[in-house]
């Protein structure tokens, strides 16, 4: 897929080669930061003309009836256990300074959630809620139906799948490289801004690193798939994390593959 300018968007059409309903896919980003929201209203008008809003996971689900030990370490395990106190230590105190974050809230839950948090508190807060967390709000107060691409448990299952030693190291990079971090989340959402889909897809498999597989190209092929089935049925709005979009293994490719054009929407 051809990477010029009008390429660079984070919404596109799709329908069925084969004639169907025109669907829309958007990328978004789980941030409340203002410059996440600028195509807010033109995506609010997209959802009022189709039937449905699907996101990575339909937000109802969130801990519904699911087992709190999906997300915590295996029995007898702790975060300050499996670092060892000095390097605990160190890395508690410099998170209390750095962000007010105590690492003893987090002792007994999986690393990756704590890099959730940390993510989160590194991150401007201008909104009370997230953008995919708005845009499933903005549908259910419009009566539209919501579907999950994924479930929420499915999404833990793949934090689940990589080993609690590459997420731990994960944390004690953050822990040493804070301020270079800062900068790259302040990239990416310099980069959505822009709508630069493909310098996203970049950045998001230089942080993957060597979970690029589990979070990034086996997530494409399932909500792929998903998506097609969804989108040949009925109209429509997409909306799933921009770092899935471009590549060629992105959801963009994915789709034209199983039999959808593709066009990127114009969102001025």
């Amino acid at each position: 897929m051809p990477k010029s300018s009008q390429y660079n968007t984070l919404l596109w059409s799709a329908t069925p080669v084969e004639g169907g309903p025109v669907s829309y896919l958007f990328g978004t980003m789980h941030v409340r930061d203002e410059r996440a929201f600028h195509l807010l209203a033109p995506v609010y008008r997209y959802i009022d003309e189709c039937e449905a809003l699907a996101l990575e996971f339909d937000l109802d689900e969130a801990g519904a009836g699911l087992d709190p030990a999906m997300l915590q370490l295996p029995e007898g395990q702790t975060l300050e256990g499996l670092l060892g106190a000095p390097k605990f230590d160190k890395l508690r105190s410099f998170l209390l300074r750095a962000l007010g974050i105590d690492l003893r809230m987090f002792q007994r839950v999986l690393p990756m959630m704590t890099i959730n948090a940390i993510n989160e508190q590194l991150m401007s807060k201008d909104r009370p809620l997230a953008l995919d967390e708005q845009l499933w709000q903005y549908a259910k107060e419009q009566g539209k139906s919501i579907v999950g691409i994924e479930t929420y448990r499915e999404q833990l299952e793949v934090l689940q799948s990589i080993s609690v030693e590459m997420q731990l190291q994960a944390l004690l990079w953050m822990g040493r490289s804070l301020s270079r971090h800062r900068r790259h989340l302040r990239k990416m959402a310099d980069l959505y801004e822009a709508g630069d889909i493909y310098r996203l897809h970049r950045a998001s498999k230089r942080s993957a690193s060597g979970m690029r597989h589990t979070l990034l190209y086996r997530r494409n092929a399932i909500m792929a798939e998903r998506i097609g089935q969804l989108i040949r049925q009925r109209a429509a709005v997409c909306a799933v994390g921009a770092g899935h979009l471009a590549g060629g293994k992105g959801v963009l490719r994915l789709l034209k593959y199983k039999g959808f054009r593709l066009r990127p929407v114009e969102l001025r």
